[in-house]
C-alpha cells in the first residue's frame, strides 16, 4: 500500500510512492515551493518540517543550514527527502514562492499612437431586392485596402456581423496592419480594442493590459515565473530542456498557463472580455523566447551557441497558446545574438535607442548580463553569465524584493543600519541590499577586496538571524567580476572609455534602490558621473508595450536588431585574465 502524504497546514492528503521526492510530490498537489536550484540541493530554500514520519540523519551542509536559520532537527531538504513511510509535514510560509509585488512599468517617452491591430466601424446596407450585390462586393467598394480573401475564418465572421448588424448592416472589422481582416463583430465595437504587453522574464512575469484606442495601461500584473522550479537561471532551464522533448514541453505548459492565469485575472478585475483582446506583444531573453515558443533549445546548450530566429512574423494567437481572441495576432520581440534577446530589444526601443544621438551603453544587472554598447553609429552586444545572485537566488539568505527584504544598508561610524522593504523584519537580503552590505563592510574592514570576511567565523552579521556568508561573497565577486570583465572587453573591442560614454542605462527592477557610488566602489559599475547614469526601470515591459502601441516602433526595433554586431566573450583570449583581476573588489581605474 502507497505511503499517505499529509500537507500541513492545508490538510490536504494524498497517496505518494515509496521512494518518491518529496519536492516533486508537494509541487504535482500544487504547493508552490521555492526550488531555485532545479532540485540540487543547493539553495536550501525548500525546507519543510517533517511533523510525523522518518527522520533520515541530517546532511552536514544541511545541519549547517538549520543552525544558521534557527530551526530545530526536524527540518529537511525536501529535494533531498525520499518517502518511505506515512508522512505528515509542514510546508512553512518562507520556503514558498512568494507573490510578486507590481513595480514600475520602466521608462516612459512618447510616440505616435498606431497600434497594428485597430477597429473600423462600417455600415454596410442590406441590398435592395431589385438589385441584389453580394456582401463583398459592398464592403470593397467601401473599403477597398481590406484584405478579404486572407482568413475563410474572418470571412465567415465577417458575413455573421453582417447578418446581426440590424436594418442597417452596422459592423465593426477587425484590421491587422490595416489591410487583414482578423475579425468582425455585429454593431458599433470599436471602442473595445485591447492588447496585452509581457515581459517574459527569468524570474519574474509582468503583464499590462492596454487599450490599443487610447494608448492607456489599464492594469498591471505581476507573477514569479513558475519555471523557477525548474531553476533559477537561464542555464537551468536550457539544461532542464536540452534534448528533453518532454521536459522542454512541460517547461513551456507552466509560462504558459502562468500567462493566462495573468490575462484572465487583468481581464476579469476590469471587466473585459477576453474575445477583446486581440494582440499580444512578449519580450523575453533568448531561452525565455524558445521556451515560450516551444523551439528546441538545443542550439543554446552548445557552441556555437545560436538562436533559432531573429525576427518572426506575428503568429496566430492558437499558436501561442495565449488566451486571447483566437482571430488574434502573439508578436515575440526580437532576439538579438545569442544570449541576447528580445528583453534587451524591447529595451532598446523603449530608450529609442536608433535614434539616439551619441555614445552609450546598456546595461541589464538580470542573470544573463546583456550589455549594448552604441559609438557612433555602431552597435555592438554581448552577454555574460552573471547568475542569479544579484536576484538573491543563490545566496544563503538571499531573496527577491518582498517585504522584509533588506534593500538599503549604510556604514554610520563603523555600524552597519539597515532598512527593509515595508518596515518589517528583516527576512533576508534583496540586489541592491546585498551591494550596501559589501560596500559597507569593505569601509569598516570586515571584508577584504580580495572577498575575504575577516571574522573568523567567516559571517558578517546583517540584522537579527540573517547573515552573509563567505560563500554568498563568492557568489557575489563571480557575479560582479562577469559583469565587469563584460562591459571592459566591449568597451575595449570598440577602442572606448568609460569616460567617452554620454550615458549608462541601467535596466530592471534592480536599478530602483540602487546606490549609485556603492555600485561603481565595487566596481560594479564604471566610475562615471552619477548624472550620466539613467535607472530605466522594466525597459523590457515598456519596449513591449511601445511595440504594441505603435506598428512604427516595432518595424524600427526588428530593423534595429539587424544592425547590431556581437562581440563574443568566450573567443577573447584576455577574458580569463580579466575576470580573475574582476575579483576584486575595486573601483575602475
Amino acid at each position: 500500500m502507497s505511503p499517505t502524504l499529509r500537507i500541513l497546514p492545508e490538510g490536504m492528503s494524498l497517496p505518494a510512492a515509496e521512494g518518491a521526492v518529496l519536492a516533486e510530490v508537494l509541487d504535482r498537489a500544487g504547493v508552490a515551493l521555492s526550488l531555485y536550484c532545479g532540485r540540487r540541493g543547493l539553495c536550501g530554500k525548500c525546507l519543510v518540517e517533517i511533523v510525523r514520519g522518518p527522520l533520515p540523519a541530517l546532511a552536514e551542509d544541511e545541519r549547517t543550514l538549520l543552525a544558521r536559520r534557527g530551526l530545530p532537527p526536524k527540518f529537511r531538504l525536501s529535494c533531498r527527502y525520499r518517502i518511505s513511510a506515512d508522512l505528515d509535514v509542514r510546508v512553512p510560509e518562507f520556503s514558498r514562492l512568494p507573490r510578486m509585488p507590481v513595480l514600475g512599468r520602466g521608462v516612459e517617452r512618447s510616440f505616435a499612437l498606431e497600434p497594428d491591430v485597430r477597429k473600423i466601424r462600417m455600415t454596410v446596407p442590406k441590398p435592395a431586392l431589385d438589385s441584389p450585390v453580394a456582401l463583398l462586393d459592398l464592403v470593397r467598394a467601401k473599403f477597398p485596402q481590406i484584405d478579404l480573401g486572407a482568413s475563410p475564418d474572418a470571412l465567415r465572421a465577417l458575413v455573421r456581423a453582417w447578418e446581426g448588424g440590424g436594418p442597417d448592416g452596422e459592423l465593426t472589422a477587425v484590421l491587422f496592419a490595416d489591410r487583414d481582416l482578423l475579425a468582425a463583430e455585429p454593431g458599433d465595437t470599436a471602442g473595445e480594442v485591447y492588447g496585452i504587453a509581457v515581459d517574459l522574464g527569468t524570474t519574474t512575469l509582468v503583464a499590462e493590459l492596454v487599450d490599443l484606442a487610447s494608448g492607456t495601461v489599464i492594469d498591471t500584473a505581476a507573477a514569479l515565473n513558475p519555471q523557477v522550479k525548474f531553476g533559477s537561471d537561464v542555464i537551468s532551464r536550457i539544461t532542464a530542456a536540452f534534448g528533453a522533448t518532454s521536459r522542454a514541453a512541460e517547461l513551456r505548459d507552466v509560462v504558459i498557463a502562468g500567462l493566462n492565469e495573468m490575462i484572465g485575472g487583468l481581464c476579469e478585475r476590469n471587466h473585459v472580455p477576453r474575445d477583446r483582446v486581440y494582440e499580444a506583444v512578449v519580450a523575453g531573453n533568448t531561452a525565455m523566447n524558445h521556451l515560450f515558443l516551444g523551439l528546441p533549445v538545443d542550439t543554446l546548450a552548445v557552441a556555437p551557441y545560436f538562436a533559432a530566429f531573429s525576427v518572426l512574423p506575428p503568429i496566430p494567437v492558437p499558436a501561442s497558446g495565449l488566451a486571447l481572441n483566437p482571430a488574434g495576432r502573439v508578436v515575440v520581440a526580437p532576439n538579438i545574438k545569442s544570449f541576447v534577446g528580445g528583453d534587451i530589444s524591447a529595451g532598446l526601443a523603449a530608450i529609442d535607442a536608433g535614434h539616439h544621438p551619441g555614445s552609450f551603453l546598456f546595461v541589464d544587472l538580470g542573470t544573463n548580463g546583456e550589455l549594448v554598447l552604441k559609438k557612433g553609429a555602431r552597435f555592438t552586444a554581448t552577454s555574460t553569465a552573471a547568475g542569479p545572485a544579484f536576484e538573491g537566488m543563490t545566496l544563503s539568505c538571499g531573496m527577491l524584493a518582498l517585504p522584509g527584504a533588506v534593500f538599503k544598508a549604510e556604514d554610520r561610524d563603523g555600524r552597519t543600519v539597515v532598512e527593509t522593504i515595508g518596515g518589517r523584519p528583516a527576512r533576508g537580503v534583496c540586489g541592491t541590499g546585498l551591494i550596501d552590505l559589501i560596500a559597507a563592510a569593505l569601509r569598516q574592514g570586515r571584508l577584504s577586496p580580495q572577498g575575504h570576511i575577516a571574522d573568523p567565523s567567516k559571517r558578517i552579521p546583517v540584522d537579527g538571524p540573517v547573515e552573509l556568508t563567505q560563500k554568498d561573497i563568492r557568489e557575489v565577486q563571480l557575479a560582479a567580476a562577469a559583469v565587469k570583465t563584460g562591459i571592459r572587453m566591449l568597451l575595449e573591442a570598440n577602442g572606448t572609455a568609460a569616460a567617452d560614454l554620454d550615458e549608462i542605462y541601467v535596466a530592471g527592477a534592480f536599478g530602483n534602490y540602487l546606490n549609485v557610488a556603492n555600485a561603481m566602489a565595487l566596481g560594479l559599475l564604471p566610475r562615471v558621473p552619477a548624472e550620466k547614469i539613467r535607472f530605466i526601470g522594466n525597459s523590457s515591459l515598456a519596449g513591449a508595450r511601445a511595440m504594441l502601441l505603435s506598428a512604427a516602433e516595432r518595424e524600427r526595433c526588428e530593423a534595429l536588431v539587424g544592425r547590431i554586431d556581437h562581440e563574443s566573450l568566450a573567443r577573447g583570449a584576455a577574458f580569463q585574465a580579466l575576470f580573475v583581476e574582476a575579483l576584486e573588489f575595486k573601483e575602475w581605474s
